[in-house]
């Protein structure tokens, strides 16, 4: 019997018991479903994170072929990632973050607003994904998208990231992926002026970067700025519903940085990222071949007790919290502020405007590995 059971049904519902029973018993572990070892304590996770030159984002160090037009921000590793990170992050630093914060704050009351008298609602549907996807909008510059076809293929894209595991969600995630960049290259021969398409438009002829490096580095930046963050909200707030007493403690004291870096280790929906071992390595005492892939189990890493005392706790004073919930090192996410921004916004709002919410049922969960994510979140106690 496999120590890793990623799709077991006791595993959707809560995956740390057998994160924890797989630390224990056998921290870099083979994985033969996937031909793929699995990395699970924290200081093995962070090495991998950090050795790129080892442990590649980019197929191509490992000798496998990758056509131009599917590289990007996200399959590149340094020294090429260090010239499109640049042109990303000048980009994103030039948006008006404080302009993106108002309109947030506006929504979140808006989405709250049409739910009064209802008694009961589905929170995710209602008022965290409709949020996220207020935010990856308003920094791309397109109020207007459309949310409904972007979300629906983001949520293809998100279920194609375990094909591995359930082989029928490729051909979906591929063409989800091909109608998000189709719409992006629309957005871009709009010539559009603001927000982060503009920015990154004109960064493109002086940096010298290929109009595909840009596409499909818009479309993994905007993919990643609306699925993990809508889940990362979502399950922020399951979290603080099943913990009154830090409820309480954001109503009293705020919705401070300690306290969403303690969200994220606790329950951030990114579970694993993929690597490819780029030249043979021993970890963990297990001798990992050049060519084979390596999953790096952040969420896992972020509950290792040889790390962070008491893991499975929230803790909005835990110091020091160096958790891996955001990645690290060169592939650290780009978007990590825009996360925090629309999570401290939305349980703002919460605490602010329900005070007295609370589960109202049994959440459901979408059945993903790689980016856990609540499908339904039934919540009671909303204002009348």
């Amino acid at each position: 019997m496999h120590l890793f059971r990623p799709l077991d049904d006791a595993t959707i519902r809560d995956p740390h018991p057998m994160y924890h029973r797989l630390r224990s018993a056998e921290p870099v572990h083979w994985y033969e479903p996937l031909g793929a070892w699995v990395v699970s304590g924290y200081e093995d996770c962070l090495l991998a994170l950090r050795r790129t030159e080892t442990f590649s984002s980019d197929l191509r160090a490992a000798g496998i072929d990758v056509p131009d037009n599917l590289l990007s921000i996200q399959t590149l590793d340094p020294p090429e990632h260090g010239g499109v990170h640049r042109v990303l992050m000048d980009a994103y630093r030039r948006q008006d973050f404080a302009a993106i914060r108002a309109r947030l704050e506006d929504r979140a009351g808006q989405l709250l607003r049409g739910l009064r008298g209802r008694g009961g609602c589905e929170l995710v549907t209602d008022y965290t994904a409709p949020l996220a996807f207020t935010a990856v909008a308003e920094l791309f510059g397109v109020p207007d998208a459309d949310e409904k076809n972007i979300v629906a293929w983001s949520e293809a894209i998100v279920a194609a990231m375990d094909s591995g595991l359930t082989p029928e969600a490729a051909a979906p995630g591929t063409a989800a992926r091909d109608h998000l960049s189709a719409q992006i290259s629309d957005w871009l021969d709009q010539r559009p002026h603001g927000g982060l398409l503009g920015d990154l438009l004109r960064a493109q002829s002086d940096a010298a970067i290929s109009r595909d490096m840009i596409l499909n580095t818009l479309r993994a930046t905007l993919h990643a700025g609306y699925a993990p963050t809508s889940r990362f909200v979502a399950a922020s707030v399951l979290s603080l519903l099943r913990d009154p007493a830090r409820w309480q403690e954001l109503r009293s004291g705020g919705v401070s940085e300690a306290a969403l870096r303690e969200l994220l280790r606790h329950s951030g929906p990114v579970q694993a990222v993929s690597r490819v071992c780029a030249s043979d390595h021993e970890l963990g005492g297990r001798t990992i071949r050049r060519g084979h892939d390596v999953i790096v189990l952040v969420a896992a890493a972020n509950r290792d007790p040889r790390r962070f005392p008491d893991p499975d706790a929230l803790d909005f004073t835990r110091e020091p919290n160096h958790n891996l919930g955001f990645g690290w090192g060169a592939h650290a996410c780009a978007g990590a502020s825009l996360a925090r921004l629309t999570c401290s916004v939305a349980l703002t709002t919460l605490l602010r405007d329900a005070p007295d919410l609370c589960l109202a049922g049994e959440p459901v969960h979408w059945r993903h590995a790689t980016l856990r994510g609540l499908r339904e979140l039934p919540v009671s106690g909303l204002p009348g």
